[in-house]
């Protein structure tokens, strides 16, 4: 467990619950309700023993479900009853076309009083009939759960998308399923499928149980604080109803920085330490054999160098200081994005990187359960009416965009000059290379000074070649143009943004801009996943 500054503390506040989807499937016309019931919550009860064991890390029930008559809502119900759980929809069909298939009024009051309670509702495509509308709800609701739970009788469908065509769907998909017989619920099937990959939830569990220094984490989530609302007030905002909001976001994107930021500082020392004592090996090596031939025994400091670079790789390889680093940063870059978008009352980008970063993440990465985790539980501001264009566009386009242009412009500029400066550095080391080479061929000076031209014949090379490594290794030249090609995006974006007449238009170019800065970071940790630390 990392430890960061001298006194650290866990902060229990920031842990973040590992959160489990429950999707649910069944009949609308159920009999025996409270049998039915009480196999609904030995379900639950299942789908909490598939987690690991965990620490520190809390666990948060969603409930995924298109609260259709019968099963929908029966199960729905028991999920939200637990304490912290929540309810997420998924529509067919617009809300009042599909509420027109409901019955009665007071099945259509009751479908009214479960949306209300819903984190978040999406609206499905309407293309097509209101068969295959209903059969790509069911469809989307087996892809994003992590369980299933069907109240099923075991006999075909009526039609297509109905509750056998769903549950089979479920099993060649190798989704998680627990199979309550619909007319006979004291018989409980668990199909297992691909289970719940426990890797998740533990790496989870190791980012809640990682340390910051308390008095650290209080300074800088208070300059963060200060700012945004500072941003607020400029923009116009209801500061006062805005800080919930702001505070909760940050407190996230604080630790999440913090630890970013404490890996990546590891990662960099290790990896110039070993390219630096390789190096130093080299020299050793090179100042025994020809200048005291007759000591082996300074051999041995070489080989604890050696030994020290393999150690250094190995502590680091199993700390995991690389993929902690950009894990955190992903994390951390995502919370920030995150608070304007909550600020504006949008909702955020589905986490699911394109076909040609699929290298970045999955949608089952521990990072993205712990980002949707965050989100939904976010508290939402209450607005006095409708949005004013200018107080929104004020307060992103200046506290967000403004703020990745400028540091873009400086990541780009200093990953240029680094770049510049050590590739000088190898340069000048390959032309001093060349001349005492040429030196020591010449026989010029005495026995000794043909003895220092040989040594640094060897030793300017080894430390060039380490110089241009760490180089290499950093892709300094590669996050340069990444980063120049970002602030000039970001700067077409903006202006776009400036001159947006109306919400519509202008939340159209927010959706873009956080678009952009999400495949920026996926296209960044595609690149830095592979310079894991390796022996020189």
């Amino acid at each position: 467990m990392g430890k960061i500054g001298k006194y650290s503390s866990v902060l229990p506040a920031q842990a973040i619950p590992a959160r489990i989807v429950i999707g649910v499937t069944g009949h609308r016309k159920l009999n025996n309700e409270p049998a039915l019931t009480n196999a609904i919550r030995s379900a639950i009860d299942s789908i909490r023993q598939m987690v690991p064991p965990l620490r520190n890390t809390p666990l948060l029930l969603c409930v995924l479900s298109p609260l259709a008559e019968g099963a929908d809502r029966l199960v729905a119900r028991e999920v939200l009853k637990i304490p912290e759980a929540v309810l997420e929809v998924v529509l067919p069909l617009e809300k009042n076309d599909y509420m027109a298939d409901f019955e009665t009024e007071e099945s259509r009051k009751e479908f009214a009083t479960l949306l209300s309670q819903a984190k978040s509702v999406r609206t499905l495509s309407s293309r097509g009939s209101r068969t295959e509308a209903y059969e790509k709800a069911g469809r989307d609701v087996v892809d994003q759960c992590d369980v299933l739970i069907t109240l099923w009788d075991g006999k075909a469908s009526a039609g297509k998308g109905g509750t056998q065509e769903i549950v089979h769907y479920a099993i060649d998909n190798r989704c998680p399923l627990i199979w309550i017989h619909a007319e006979n619920p004291a018989q409980i099937e668990v199909k297992k499928g691909r289970g719940l990959d426990p890797k998740p939830f533990r790496d989870l569990d190791e980012y809640n149980s990682e340390c910051v220094n308390s008095v650290k984490f209080e300074t800088r989530l208070k300059q963060e604080v200060t700012f945004f609302m500072a941003q607020a007030e400029r923009a116009k905002l209801p500061s006062d109803r805005l800080r919930a909001t702001v505070e909760y976001i940050l407190r996230h994107y604080v630790r999440g920085d913090i630890l970013a930021l404490y890996y990546q500082h590891l990662y960099y020392r290790a990896e110039s330490l070993v390219y630096s004592l390789a190096s130093a090996a080299v020299i050793i090596a090179a100042f025994q054999i020809l200048f005291v031939p007759d000591r082996p025994v300074i051999l041995i400091s070489e080989i604890i160098l050696m030994l020290a670079v393999l150690s250094i790789v190995w502590v680091g390889h199993r700390q995991r200081w690389h993929n902690k680093w950009i894990d955190y940063r992903f994390l951390a870059e995502r919370f920030r994005s995150a608070l304007f978008m909550a600020v504006a009352n949008m909702d955020v980008s589905m986490l699911r990187p394109p076909r040609h970063l699929s290298l970045a993440y999955s949608p089952k990465d521990w990072k993205v359960i712990a980002f949707i985790s965050v989100w939904s539980q976010r508290p939402r501001w209450q607005t006095s009416g409708s949005l004013v264009l200018e107080e929104v566009r004020h307060f992103l386009c200046e506290g967000w965009v403004e703020d990745q242009i400028l540091y873009h412009d400086s990541i780009h500029k200093r990953h240029h000059r680094r770049h510049q400066r050590m590739a000088l550095a190898s340069y000048v080391l390959f032309g001093l290379t060349i001349c005492v080479a040429l030196l020591h061929v010449l026989d010029i000076g005495s026995h000794f000074l043909e003895t220092v031209f040989a040594f640094m014949a060897v030793i300017f090379p080894a430390v060039a070649a380490s110089i241009t490594a760490i180089r290499t290794h950093r892709d300094y030249l590669r996050n340069s143009m990444r980063s120049e090609e970002m602030a000039r995006h970001l700067k077409e974006l903006k202006g776009k943004m400036d001159k947006a007449q109306d919400l519509a238009e202008f939340f159209t170019l927010v959706k873009e801009t956080e678009e952009t800065m999400l495949h920026e970071n996926e296209d960044w940790r595609v690149v830095m996943r592979f310079h894991s630390i390796e022996p020189a």
